[in-house]
């Protein structure tokens, strides 16, 4: 892999894991990477292994798409909080989808009233 690519990826998860509010330590352990590696492949001296690039992908919330090439599809509304559901366990599909109705059907209502105090 030649330095200019190995850079730009080391970048991008800087900067995804800066917006996570990351330390290096603290997505090494939520990875099982040392705080050294990330800081090894952030400045672009080394790269993952694919597990490993997956479990950082999982964890940051973000597409190997992005990481690797950086093509960003995550440019669509409500794409970040896709990202984070895809990457939850299929077990909690049912759950979520119960929650995410619920609280739709919330707004929905407050909107309601709303309207109706405002004579809408």
């Amino acid at each position: 892999m030649n330095e200019l690519l190995k850079s730009q990826i080391g970048q991008r998860v800087r900067e995804k894991r800066e917006q996570a509010g990351y330390t290096r330590e603290k997505l090494g352990e939520l990875c099982s990477l040392s705080p050294r590696f990330i800081a090894n492949v952030e400045l672009g001296d080394a790269t993952f292994s694919l597990d490993s690039l997956i479990i950082v992908c999982k964890v940051l919330s973000c597409s190997s798409d992005y990481i690797l090439f950086g093509n960003n599809i995550a440019n669509e509304p409500w794409s970040d909080i896709i990202a984070k559901l895809q990457h939850l366990d299929l077990k909690y599909q049912p759950s979520m989808s119960k929650t995410i109705q619920a609280i739709i059907e919330n707004i929905i209502i407050a909107e309601k009233v709303d309207n109706i105090k405002n004579g809408s």
